[in-house]
């Protein structure tokens, strides 16, 4: 069982609110796992310790100087209003329901597109005029940040969007085609823009219109490959021609080579993509890349990366590297040492942050066969 006492002490010294909200997460997901009931002891505890970080979020959200900053707010508030509901509301105190009350009055003040969108497809079927009621809203909003949430909400009811008419998807492909010109028009592209333009990119091909389209080709002369992978996509889908130099520069960028190829060759383009990267070992290697990007792994690309050798297990291919990172994921010892992952023919892509060290023999050949045998049962 978690101690609370020293679980909230060891939070309230953390400053970064994205890393409070995933330990309250954590908490969260621990305590409904064990199914154990809180004592009185521990309900006071965290009665008290939710009462006074809420009263910080509601001081705290009117003086945020930006929407970014809000959110990180409202990420953090999330987890302690999941921890409060999972309290149960004959264990939370009146004052602390008074609290819960105020902030979420003043996050719904705070926040206008998420909610929004979110109440269109809550919706049965979500007309045009359902639409047009978000996008009087954004004419209200000059942060960049706080616009891209349609984007990101819209990507978040991607399973829903069937639900959109053809009045809604019209609706939405005009404003967005002239959202991403506007952006487009932006020198330089600030980080927020770019965010969004890669969200736009992606969920737009749910409503595609020529003026996407033609937004989508200028989008692929936008040196951001996060972008450019998505405007690919719905150009592909849609029969459009593609420039050899884009799809170059996309194969020479290890976190986006495999994706393309796979692209590409779904849509019979596989031609498009220069013979030099398309190796088994190359798209092996851009597909663990490609993995150990992720928030839950390395978060950044590994500083070196060198192929081990190739092994087969149980019909399956499995390209094997070594790879050296100081991504802030790692423990110490970790840092900068080899490190083992892998690319399986079938998807078995995969690294535990396992030592290469911990698993080499006197011969390159044994040493694959070892972590084979170790590893990849």
């Amino acid at each position: 069982m978690i101690q609370l006492t020293e679980f909230f002490e060891n939070l309230k010294s953390e400053d970064d609110l994205q890393t409070k909200g995933r330990l309250l997460q954590y908490l969260v997901n621990s305590l409904r796992y064990e199914k154990k009931s809180l004592s009185a002891s521990d309900r006071e505890t965290a009665d008290r310790f939710a009462a006074g970080e809420l009263q910080t979020i509601a001081a705290a959200i009117p003086q945020a100087k930006n929407y970014k900053e809000k959110s990180k707010i409202f990420f953090y508030a999330d987890g302690l209003l999941a921890f409060c509901a999972l309290m149960g509301k004959e264990s939370v105190s009146d004052e602390l329901l008074a609290i819960i009350q105020s902030v979420l009055q003043i996050i719904s003040a705070a926040q206008r597109v998420e909610p929004a969108v979110n109440e269109a497809f809550e919706q049965e079927k979500i007309e045009r005029a359902d639409i047009e009621k978000i996008i009087e809203i954004l004419k209200s909003v000059s942060d960049e940040y706080e616009r891209g949430m349609l984007y990101q909400t819209l990507h978040e009811n991607k399973e829903s969007m069937n639900k959109l008419s053809a009045g809604a998807k019209e609706a939405l492909a005009e404003f967005t085609a002239a959202d991403m010109e506007r952006m487009l028009k932006a020198n330089p592209l600030e980080e927020d823009t770019v965010n969004n333009l890669e969200f736009a990119s992606d969920v737009c091909k749910y409503f595609v219109s020529d003026a996407i389209l033609s937004a989508l080709e200028k989008l692929m002369q936008v040196k951001v490959n996060r972008i450019r992978y998505y405007a690919l996509e719905t150009l592909l889908q849609n029969g459009k021609s593609i420039p050899p130099q884009t799809v170059a520069e996309l194969a020479e960028d290890l976190e986006y080579a495999e994706l393309t190829y796979r692209l590409l060759e779904k849509h019979g383009c596989a031609d498009l993509f220069p013979a030099q990267y398309a190796t088994s070992e190359y798209l092996a290697k851009s597909d663990l890349v490609h993995w150990l990007i992720y928030p839950t792994e390395l978060n950044q690309p590994p500083d070196e990366i060198e192929l081990l050798g190739t092994v087969t297990v149980k019909k399956e291919l499995f390209h094997i590297f070594k790879y050296k990172s100081d991504s802030a994921n790692l423990t110490e010892d970790l840092h900068n040492v080899y490190l083992i992952g892998w690319s399986g023919s079938e998807g078995g892509t995969f690294s535990n942050f396992d030592k290469l060290s911990d698993y080499e023999k006197k011969t390159p050949q044994k040493t694959i066969k070892h972590i084979a045998k170790k590893l990849l049962r």
